[in-house]
């Protein structure tokens, strides 16, 4: 499951909705900005070096363009570095795959008000042509640039004479190569132009912020995804064989552990003491199998040699319809420390209802477990209502205290709290409670809440 950053602004449209995601990263902007104005700058002085026209003077034309050219060879090193550390040379790699819907769409589509066939994310930033474009720009046009420049540079200097190619024939590729950069240049301008708004697309480049389409499905399940990340659920992912592939940072805080090599690829009974070894095996491959189970209460091992408490969800993941792995949450119950140990087996069959709201305390968002823990039937009754909604008049304060608390950036969990349920009724559940972001601006409340049916609190 991939990770995601806090992204709390979304806008809502008929049949589409967008969200601000970070898609250029500053390194990435830095060299967009350097490497165009360097090959902008080559090209000035090259063709002026070419006796195209007269701007700077044939001297000083060569003299900055050899300059240019050191720096631009600089600039590419730390790019390669850049792009191979980070995993970002992926972006590049050529896909065949929706080539002719993205060549229909710039050709037919884009004047009719077609969607676009692709969308963009910070980890697939470029559609199929895009990757093929700069593919030939990486590996053809750049290689060629810079081979045939410096053979040039250094044919001309009667010290270190290079005769193995001719003079003529280095001077007409590199001359190739410059037109190829101009074409480039100018495709690379008018698919700017191509966007719904080109300003943005601008923008983004500078900043690093765009609003990328999403569908109501992705973005409910990023959003959910968001959540969760940044609440108290620690999220795991086993292979067949009952190892991990992947943990999560809350995970990862849970376990007191901080590196995530000593997790993965391990057997999955290294987060158990051994009197519980043969219980979690047993578990993992009833989920083999296809059965699910939440609300399991369990006791972990962390890496420090402590231990701890927690309630654990455990799902089957797929392939092709095919049960490939194991899934699921864990969700720390430690510092619930005045409550009966039974109080953890009463969740067993429970749901975790999620909820958003906005600065002012008003439902933006519930989920179908909150709606039936607080046994109400209808969205529309809660949906732009304030939370004072759901508590007890006496319990306001204690509610208002949480919403503030969280507002100045701080996360509530493992809070045990009354609500009050639509029919009039009360019930006890814990409840998390996170900041959402927009940016580095908190733009509402977003958090979780786990029944706990007939618990009674010693005060």
């Amino acid at each position: 499951m991939q990770e995601f950053k806090t992204i709390g602004k979304v806008i809502r449209a008929e049949k589409e909705l967008t969200k601000r995601a970070y898609i250029y990263k500053a390194f990435e902007r830095f060299w967009h900005w350097s490497q165009a104005l360097l090959i902008m700058f080559l090209v000035i002085t090259g063709f002026e070096i070419h006796s195209s026209y007269q701007l700077l003077g044939y001297e000083r034309a060569i003299l900055y363009h050899d300059i240019a050219a050191w720096s631009l060879l600089i600039l590419i090193i730390f790019a390669i570095f850049w792009h191979f550390a980070t995993g970002a040379w992926k972006q590049y790699i050529p896909t065949m795959k929706l080539v002719k819907e993205q060549a229909n769409y710039y050709i037919f589509g884009i004047f009719k008000g077609a969607p676009h066939p692709t969308k963009k994310t910070s980890y697939n930033k470029f559609n199929p042509l895009q990757r093929l474009t700069y593919f030939g720009f990486k590996v053809f046009i750049i290689p060629v640039q810079v081979i045939s420049g410096f053979l040039y540079m250094y044919y001309m200097y009667p010290e270190n004479p290079i005769h193995f190619i001719g003079f003529d024939i280095t001077a007409l590729i590199h001359t190739f190569g410059a037109f190829m950069l101009l074409a480039f240049l100018i495709a690379h301008l008018y698919l700017l132009t191509t966007g719904e708004s080109p300003k943005a697309s601008f923008a983004a480049m500078l900043f690093g912020w765009e609003e990328v389409s999403v569908t109501p499905d992705e973005e409910h399940r990023d959003h959910m995804q968001i959540a969760v990340d940044n609440s108290i659920a620690g999220y795991y992912r086993l292979d067949e064989n009952g190892l991990f592939l992947d943990v999560n940072d809350a995970w990862m805080k849970l376990y007191k552990c901080t590196d995530k090599n000593n997790v993965l690829n391990m057997k999955c009974t290294i987060a158990r003491k051994d009197k519980d070894k043969d219980e979690l095996l047993k578990t993992v491959e009833k989920v083999l199998k296809g059965e699910s189970f939440r609300g399991i209460y369990s006791e972990r091992k962390c890496f420090d040699g402590t231990t701890g408490n927690h309630i654990l969800s455990m799902n089957p993941t797929y392939e092709n319809d095919k049960i490939t792995g194991v899934e699921g949450f864990i969700i720390d119950i430690t510092d619930i420390h005045r409550v009966e140990e039974q109080m953890f087996h009463s969740v067993r069959n429970s749901e975790a209802g999620y909820y958003r709201l906005n600065t002012k305390g008003y439902y933006e968002e519930v989920n179908a477990a909150w709606l039936k823990m607080y046994k109400c039937v209808d969205k529309e009754n809660v949906i732009g209502k304030h939370y004072s909604l759901s508590r007890q008049e006496k319990d306001l304060k204690e509610a208002d205290e949480i919403f503030k608390t969280v507002l100045s950036g701080k996360t509530i969990s493992s809070k045990i709290v009354t609500r009050r349920c639509k029919d009039g009724t009360t019930a006890k559940q814990v409840l998390s409670a996170n900041p959402v972001y927009d940016c580095d601006n908190i733009i509402g409340v977003e958090g979780f809440i786990i029944d706990l049916p007939g618990l009674e609190v010693e005060e």
